[in-house]
């Protein structure tokens, strides 16, 4: 390259240069260990004294200059720091493009804390120019200070990590943030299966319980589980967790652990566990009202083979039967153990259920687990659960859940229970027809009962004192519609003679003109 000559420039006293730039009297002291002729990376350039003509003589522009984001030269500088990162001895000098890569951010000195054509640790400070004026807020994020740093790693690893693995790499496993460089994070960050492989499950005995309810560390465990753990290692893990269950299972990150961990275990270690579930039954009924708990039951009962384990835990379950099956978490364990266990099981579940009839029915997740018993149950435990329902079936009828279970029993089309339902309804079918809920019961009667418990219904509804009303009404014209399809003969006759006679006045009500409609869609003349 040839030689250029700069012009000399004056220089103000604050910004004039040192003689010799390497002075090491001037500016800022270096451990020895640190010091700028002691860093590789700045062999060549120290290599002897220059003055700041002859450090920008060695700069070269290339004709087809590019902007620095788009340079190999600039990709180079990165590229070298992430491979000085991954390394574990000192890095050699750069050469080639790095250098120059190198060079160019050195006389980037407008953009760190200090001055001068060796960046932030040349000679020369500008005193104009102090940290945090450029994009570099802490001197330490230059990524040439990042260089230096590596050269310390090492010493520094075993104060990174405060718990008991002895690899620095794991110190975003102990709750605390990766050593950060903001945009030039290059230290090693390794795979997340290498990481699990630090921390043996040994090193973590006694802290088991409180790991697996941390979200990374709960990883990790469940990690090792799906490994493979062996016979001696699932032992104290149990020992641990076995008197912490309830807590672990309401857990966001335990309830998971806890699943994986029943998963690998024998027939003698999930019995051992289903033991010390049941052992205090209302723990086990508070950790079903969980919403995490809810989850995670479900899954332990899969795994139940043993008719002992099965009856143990239902058992158990029975006891707050009433009180799972009005909530909205603990209503899906009790009806996955009506479908996935026989009547045997749930007998004593059933009649928990039976119990307390009129309060399940008339919730929200309740009247579907009662319906869902009714249809599981057999013999007696299901004859007691009718028996309950026809009890308080006109109360149920007028309620917004309650009304389900009526309408659910008589879409059995049990003939004895239909029946009874009729009996209990009679002299009430009209008066019920008026109300929101009760009116699609009355609807249900007339089109799941017999043709002649339909025709009773449908007389009492005409002969009662209301009639007329119920022609009008915004619920009650759905009953009389329901009544003009399911009516024959003499009762369907009746029934178009009480339309026929109330018809004008109909004509200008919204509710008498949707049965009107009915003739309309038909073809039928009524007027």
């Amino acid at each position: 390259m040839d030689d250029r000559k700069i012009p000399e420039y004056q220089y103000s006293p604050a910004s004039q240069p040192p003689e010799n730039l390497l002075n090491p009297t001037y500016g800022r002291s270096f451990p020895t260990e640190t010091h700028p002729l002691n860093n590789p990376l700045l062999i060549k350039l120290h290599s002897s004294d220059q003055a700041l003509e002859s450090a920008f003589s060695r700069l070269t522009l290339s004709p087809d200059f590019q902007p620095h984001a788009e340079t190999p030269s600039f990709r180079g500088l990165q590229a070298a720091i992430n491979g000085m990162a991954s390394a574990e001895s000192a890095p050699s000098p750069l050469g080639g493009n790095q250098q120059q890569a190198l060079l160019w951010a050195q006389s980037q000195n407008n953009s760190c804390g200090v001055s001068g054509p060796f960046g932030f640790i040349g000679a020369h400070q500008n005193i104009n120019v102090g940290p945090g004026r450029g994009p570099y807020i802490d001197e330490y994020d230059h990524p040439l200070s990042l260089m230096m740093m590596k050269h310390h790693l090492h010493d520094q690893r075993q104060h990174l990590c405060d718990g008991f693995c002895g690899n620095y790499e794991c110190s975003s496993l102990h709750g605390k943030k990766p050593l950060s460089t903001k945009a030039y994070n290059n230290f090693p960050i390794l795979p997340f299966a290498h990481q699990s492989n630090f921390c043996s499950l040994a090193s973590m005995r006694g802290r088991i319980v409180s790991l697996a309810k941390d979200k990374v560390w709960s990883d990790i465990l469940i990690f090792k589980i799906e490994k493979g753990l062996i016979d001696e290692e699932i032992e104290m893990v149990l020992s641990e967790v076995i008197e912490f269950l309830d807590d672990l299972m309401r857990n966001q990150f335990g309830s998971y652990f806890i699943q994986k961990l029943f998963g690998i275990c024998n027939e003698e270690q999930r019995t051992k566990i289903i033991m010390a579930l049941t052992k205090f039954p209302f723990k086990l009924i508070n950790t079903c009202l969980n919403s995490y708990g809810a989850r995670v039951v479900p899954k332990l009962l899969e795994k139940l083979i043993t008719p002992q384990q099965i009856s143990f835990i239902v058992s158990a379950l029975s006891l707050g039967a009433s009180a799972l099956a009005t909530d909205p978490n603990g209503h899906h364990v009790i009806q996955y153990c009506v479908r996935r266990f026989s009547g045997e099981y749930n007998k004593n579940l059933f009649s928990e259920i039976a119990n307390n009839c009129f309060k399940i029915a008339t919730n929200k997740s309740g009247c579907c687990v009662l319906q869902l018993c009714v249809e599981s149950s057999n013999g007696e435990a299901r004859k007691r659960l009718i028996s309950e329902i026809i009890t308080n079936a006109l109360h149920l009828a007028e309620h917004p859940y309650g009304n389900y279970v009526v309408q659910h029993l008589l879409g059995l089309r049990m003939q004895e229970v239909t029946a009874n339902l009729v009996r209990r309804f009679q002299g009430h079918f009209a008066s019920l027809s008026f109300n929101k809920y009760a009116s699609n019961v009355v609807e249900k009667f007339i089109s799941e009962s017999g043709e002649n418990q339909s025709a009773t219904i449908i007389m009492e509804l005409l002969t009662s004192q209301n009639a007329p009303m119920l022609l009008l009404d915004p619920f009650g014209n759905f009953v009389i519609q329901s009544a003009l399809s399911a009516s024959k003969g003499d009762v369907h006759d009746a029934l178009l003679n009480l339309i026929q006679v109330h018809a004008p006045f109909m004509q200008s009500n919204l509710y008498g003109k949707k049965i009107l409609a009915w003739f309309e869609k038909r073809k039928l003349n009524i007027v």
